[in-house]
């Protein structure tokens, strides 16, 4: 099944990601900084929410049309206010819309579809904090980009439905507890400093 996309999920995929880089441009960085860096620090954020965010739900999409299942992307408007919100205490709670797949799913193919987005970031989280590591030039902007990543990973892996963590779970508890635990592990070493 050829993987496509209409006009109104690129438009909920573009609204979703501009918002939701503001929420963690005002979460990591904050407001009080001069115009000029507070837009640098935006695209900064833009950067790692389209390799994580948009990363992250076209690889649930991608792999959905493989099982050949229609997907597409679905902006939530609470969800991205609850973003912007939750940034000014320095944490984004980062639900901006899911990936709907249409058909009857079993637990196994749901919880691979759902598995794929949080491995995805979790890869990418590992793959830019490496590189930082290389101390490079813009190594801490390869730091930024590979903790948010992490961060999805994580937040996207909690057991709360629609999550994917309530998907994986009911498909494959062993496979769960290890991505759960990777994720955890990172999240607490790189975003809390643990």
């Amino acid at each position: 099944m050829k993987v496509i996309f209409r006009r109104v999920e690129i438009e909920d995929i573009i609204i979703a990601t501009l918002i939701l880089s503001l929420a963690f441009e005002i979460a990591f960085f904050g407001i009080e900084t001069s115009p000029i860096s507070f837009i640098f620090m935006y695209f900064i954020s833009l950067l790692a929410v389209i390799t994580g965010f948009v990363g992250h739900e076209m690889t649930h999409k991608i792999t959905a049309f493989r099982y050949n299942y229609f997907a597409e992307f679905r902006r939530w408007n609470l969800g991205l206010l609850i973003a912007f919100i939750t940034s000014f205490f320095h944490i984004v709670f980062a639900a901006p819309g899911a990936t709907n797949i249409y058909g009857y799913l079993d637990n196994k193919t749901n919880g691979k579809i759902a598995a794929s987005g949080p491995i995805y970031n979790i890869i990418l989280g590992i793959f830019f904090i490496s590189i930082s590591f290389l101390n490079i030039p813009f190594s801490n902007i390869l730091t930024f980009i590979g903790t948010i990543n992490i961060w999805l990973a994580f937040f996207n892996l909690w057991p709360i439905p629609p999550l994917d963590g309530s998907k994986v779970i009911k498909w494959n508890i062993p496979i769960y507890l290890l991505l759960i635990v990777i994720s955890g592990i990172l999240t607490l070493k790189f975003i809390f400093g643990l």
